[in-house]
């Protein structure tokens, strides 16, 4: 049986799911006085989310903790954004990475094991150094780790034995970020319309004031003035969106994003800052890569970005709009766009007068 400590540390859990449902806690009890503690930290979540990118861990007050989580998804939900589902869920993954990268390792098992199904061993080893704390079976290991880009999480590259990948407690956290991020935002994006009391209402359009207020910033919308971000095309708006909100993306995504930024003629050191948002981020590769597509690397070759076609056959093409039908290249749909809005932008100037 859970304890409500470990339920206010994971409460994405199927346990504490179970635990909160015989409390028996309605949408219009939250507007009794007695509950605006737990309606404070659900705010503070999201809020943390928004602002921060991680949420911290609050267990001063193990039962208000644990309360506020369904109640933060709940105001995720209705305000019904996706890009705040996918930095909400995130948030939410990297604090639970940060409480269980530092338990006990039968917790650890226990959360793969009974949340998400792994085929997970103990079995405390060292190999050339490092200490292994477990055995995960491999298409376990491959589901989650196919979403990260460093080498070192490459099958190729680990130590196995017997189909089982040895992973140290730290890998094994990060390895169980990934499924959890992966249940929120499943949670998070089932978007709907909630009768809420007028108290509760107003902490979520305050939430979302806050949210709307802030996006720009997070979303790096706020780009170098020779940047038009209005006028990129659906395939790299939606990659550049999912950049910043912390979305997997594949090799070809991040690379036909990268090299689309260099001839829109973004800063090379503004596009190393946005890849900060990166779980996996590492500065000085990151750094290498980017000056090695603009050219300033390697064989000197300023790289172009992939053509409509080839993203298409990677599955990059993204909600294609008219202008889409007549280009054959994302820079051509960025010049046209940038065009129409120059041309638009004079028709106002002319009108006024």
């Amino acid at each position: 049986m859970i304890s409500e400590r470990e339920a206010a540390k994971y409460p994405f859990l199927k346990e504490t799911f179970s635990l909160v449902e015989t409390l028996n806690l309605k949408v219009d009890d939250l507007a009794d006085p007695s509950y605006s503690r737990v309606l404070n930290r659900s705010e503070q979540r999201v809020s943390e989310a928004i602002l921060k990118g991680v949420i911290s861990a609050d267990l001063s007050d193990a039962l208000n903790e644990m309360l506020s989580f369904p109640v933060a998804v709940m105001f995720v939900t209705v305000i019904g954004d996706r890009f705040l589902d996918r930095r909400y869920a995130l948030a939410e993954a990297v604090r639970a990475y940060d409480l269980l990268r530092g338990e006990e390792d039968a917790l650890i098992a226990r959360v793969a094991r009974e949340e998400f199904g792994w085929d997970l061993r103990m079995a405390r080893r060292e190999v050339d150094g490092l200490v292994y704390s477990f055995e995960l079976y491999f298409s376990d290991y491959i589901r989650n780790a196919a979403q990260f880009r460093e080498d070192k999480w490459k099958l190729v590259n680990r130590t196995m034995g017997g189909g089982y990948v040895f992973l140290t407690r730290v890998e094994a956290a990060r390895l169980i970020q990934v499924e959890v991020e992966r249940l929120i935002r499943g949670r998070v994006s089932r978007h709907g319309r909630i009768d809420l009391p007028e108290t509760v209402r107003e902490r979520v359009n305050k939430v979302r004031k806050l949210f709307d207020e802030n996006r720009a910033r997070i979303s790096g919308e706020k780009l170098p003035s020779e940047v038009e971000v209005d006028a990129f095309p659906p395939c790299m708006a939606h990659a550049f969106e999912g950049l910043m909100s912390g979305r997997r993306a594949s090799h070809m995504e991040r690379f036909a994003l990268t090299s689309f930024l260099v001839h829109a003629g973004m800063d090379l050191e503004r596009i190393v800052q946005l890849f900060i948002s990166v779980t996996d981020f590492n500065e000085q590769l990151t750094r290498y890569q980017i000056e090695h597509i603009a050219g300033l690397r390697g064989g000197r070759t300023r790289y172009t970005p992939p053509t409509c076609a080839t993203l298409r056959t990677h599955g990059i093409c993204y909600n294609p709009d008219d202008i889409c039908k007549g280009i054959k290249h994302p820079l051509s749909y960025y010049r046209r766009k940038i065009r129409s809005m120059e041309r638009r932008k004079s028709e106002e100037k002319t009108s006024d007068r």
